[in-house]
């Protein structure tokens, strides 16, 4: 069972409902978001194949029903490489909000190379006038990863949440007991080099700054946090470029790639 034309491609979706094993053969239903995909984008019919993630597990399913909502069946779960990118550890970007174009890339290619959630924070240098994001935006950023985290088949899509400022995101940081390392290209130690030396976190938040950098007062305050900064290699990125190029590296220095 494949989509015509597309040898061996099989489409991800996520559903809510029952996690974990055992549910060989039930018949699930998909959003409507996703019903409207399957049917008007990819063209699935009766009997074409999928992949549905339920919880963390991982299913083989098809579609039994091409109308609206679509429903799919599940047969076999799907184990190691099969089930696409699972991760043992949480790291994750808290990004200065940039330009809603620009900060489409961050969600998308995030997502892509493995990033388990977005912080967002309004940074000093962030764009003059760019308030909070509103409901539609965030929903919007959502969709984006959700849409990511199927493409690159991702077990999981990471949560896109607002902090607020800088002080706000250290404390909402610390409280989920997240270790922070924060992107600086003036730091004395390479990403990679710094997290060679320190013990390995479960989970780790990787500070992007905007454009024009952090402030010495923002940086005083992560100081004060005793939050280390670090540097991704010898060139300056771009805010969009830094946050999935250390996601990156950040796996592979931690042997999670």
């Amino acid at each position: 069972m494949s989509i015509p034309g597309v040898p061996g491609f099989r489409p991800r979706f996520f559903i809510h409902g029952p996690a974990g094993s055992g549910l060989e053969g039930i018949e699930l239903a998909l959003s409507p978001e996703d019903s409207y995909h399957a049917l008007r984008v990819l063209r699935l019919g009766e009997g074409d194949a999928c992949e549905v993630v339920v919880g963390a597990a991982v299913y083989a399913a098809a579609v039994v029903a091409a109308a609206d909502p679509v429903m799919v069946r599940l047969f076999s779960r799907l184990e190691g490489a099969e089930a696409g990118a699972e991760y043992r550890l949480q790291v994750g970007v808290v990004q200065a909000l940039a330009r809603p174009a620009v900060m489409d890339h961050v969600f998308e290619k995030g997502t892509e190379v493995g990033a388990s959630f977005f912080v967002l924070i309004r940074a000093a240098g962030s764009p003059k006038g760019l308030g909070p994001p509103g409901e539609q935006r965030m929903t919007r950023w959502r969709r984006i990863a959700k849409e990511a985290a199927k493409q690159s088949k991702q077990v999981a899509v990471p949560p896109v949440s607002f902090a607020g400022s800088v002080e706000e995101g250290v404390s909402s940081l610390e409280e989920s007991s997240a270790s922070s390392l924060v992107l600086e290209p003036a730091a004395p130690w390479t990403l990679k080099d710094t997290l060679e030396t320190l013990p390995q976190p479960a989970r780790l938040a990787l500070w992007v700054g905007p454009e024009s950098g952090w402030t010495s007062t923002e940086l005083d305050c992560f100081r004060s946090a005793g939050i280390e900064t670090a540097r991704l290699g010898r060139s300056v990125l771009r805010t969009e470029t830094a946050g999935p190029i250390a996601v990156a590296v950040a796996r592979l220095a931690l042997g999670d790639w």
